[in-house]
């Protein structure tokens, strides 16, 4: 389809390291983001993050708030979320979001909700500043 001009460019799905340079080398220049989970319960592809916004393309972050069925008991399995919170006088599902932006500009969190008010707040999250010392995960 990208040699047809059917479609500009290309993205990826539940790729590693590897897979993405094999992406790259094929697609060229066409390859633009790579979509893969991250959440607070689902930290594991944090080297994925780190490795795709090097070569600058969009990390679409999956689950970010641990999947619709999950969200609503997040606070309570991540504690460090709910303090920050706490601090920031916000809900904890406008600090999940804002965590995963913070790495890198390339980060977009895919967040569902099937309440309004959890919407708005993931909205809002692009808004909110975190404290680089609230989470322990590197900068990319």
């Amino acid at each position: 389809m990208l040699d047809e001009g059917v479609v500009m460019m290309a993205g990826i799905s539940n790729t590693d390291v590897a897979q993405i340079h094999i992406a790259h080398e094929v697609l060229g220049g066409r390859l633009v983001s790579v979509q893969d989970q991250f959440s607070p319960a689902f930290r594991s592809s944090w080297g994925e993050l780190e490795h795709r916004t090097k070569p600058g393309l969009a990390f679409l972050s999956r689950g970010p708030l641990g999947s619709i069925a999950n969200a609503k008991g997040l606070a309570a399995r991540h504690s460090t979320f709910q303090q920050a919170a706490d601090e920031a006088g916000t809900s904890v599902y406008r600090v999940t979001p804002a965590w995963e932006l913070a790495p890198a500009p390339v980060v977009i969190p895919i967040t569902g909700a099937s309440r309004s008010a959890s919407l708005r707040g993931s909205a809002a999250a692009a808004d909110l500043e975190l404290a680089a010392d609230q989470f322990a995960l590197p900068s990319v």
